[in-house]
């Protein structure tokens, strides 16, 4: 297998699939989520598994981080959402209203509210001290795979398995605007930090830019081979970073659309993928066990080259 210089190690413990991954605030730390039904809280600088989080009875789906770093939340098979002491391993709540697979969480950057995405083709919003559930979101026909809040809080876009996107608000709970442009069911999605882009990834084995005030195609990325199931996006918006069936990543210029560069080293599909707070490394996770770290500092600064995959522009 053709491996990438950019490695700098593999994490290894788990011993089914990792489907999530996340790093935490002081980018030193990072927490994935497999189908062996555990969460481990990983030190990347050293590859060592610092801790080991138990209380799911199936396969961990999802896993979201919050702001400080203190807390986390994942989602599984077992139909439970638990909210986790980062620094103790501990469970602090479990959330309970799903009565089957729990596909996508996300925690608000204040950590007061919890979105979550099922089997059941609806999401629910829950207030995280209390553990109570706020209210349900009705508009997708199948499965919602991904979920994301906006920065401020006020809005949240989902993913599903319908092939749409949708952006909700979260204090009513209805429709602002629904994106269609995928051809195969939407796995990966990440917002901007000023909310205005989104950027998908789907089994249609592309990536879609979002103007997420019109809810218009910017571009779309072509260049994996087979179906993309997770993508992150960079908090000033300039690059993307995208996993796939084909077992690589793919960086991406949200400019221009280029691929920067694509990275080896997987031996199974990529399920997830997370970008350290300073953009300069990237962690990854796949169905070969294993989670990889990246280090993304070389190609930053590059326009893409010149038998790079080049975006697709929409036609005005």
């Amino acid at each position: 297998m053709e491996t990438d210089a950019s490695m700098i190690r593999t994490l290894k413990g788990h011993s089914d699939r990792i489907s999530a991954v996340s790093f935490c605030c002081d980018g030193k730390r990072a927490i994935s989520g497999s189908w062996d039904n555990i969460l481990i809280l990983w030190d990347v600088e050293t590859g060592e598994a610092i801790r080991t989080f138990k209380g799911h009875l199936d396969k961990v789906h999802t896993v979201d981080v919050n702001s400080d770093g203190k807390r986390a939340l994942s989602g599984a098979g077992d139909g439970k959402i638990i909210l986790w002491d980062v620094e103790t391993g501990e469970a602090i709540r479990t959330f309970e209203g799903y009565l089957g697979w729990v596909w996508a969480v996300s925690l608000s950057i204040d950590g007061k509210l919890a979105m979550c995405g099922a089997f059941n083709k609806s999401l629910s919003l829950w207030d995280v001290e209390s553990g109570k559930q706020i209210r349900t979101f009705s508009g997708h026909t199948r499965d919602v795979w991904a979920v994301r809040f906006t920065t401020d809080g006020k809005q949240a876009i989902s993913a599903s398995e319908d092939t749409t996107l949708i952006l909700w608000d979260v204090q009513t709970g209805e429709i602002i605007r629904a994106f269609k442009g995928h051809s195969e069911k939407v796995r990966g999605l990440s917002i901007s930090s000023d909310g205005k882009l989104a950027v998908s990834g789907s089994w249609d084995n592309t990536l879609i830019l979002w103007d997420v005030e019109t809810g218009n195609v910017m571009r779309t990325f072509k260049g994996h081979s087979d179906k993309v199931e997770a993508v992150c996006m960079n908090k000033d918006s300039k690059f993307a970073i995208s996993g796939s069936w084909d077992k690589t990543l793919k960086l991406w210029n949200i400019e221009t659309g280029e691929a920067i560069h694509t990275f080896n080293g997987h031996s199974a599909e990529v399920c997830a993928v997370s970008l350290h707070s300073n953009s300069r490394r990237a962690i990854s996770a796949s169905a070969d066990k294993t989670l990889i770290l990246w280090n993304l500092e070389p190609f930053l600064n590059q326009q893409g080259s010149a038998n790079a995959s080049q975006a697709v522009p929409e036609k005005p």
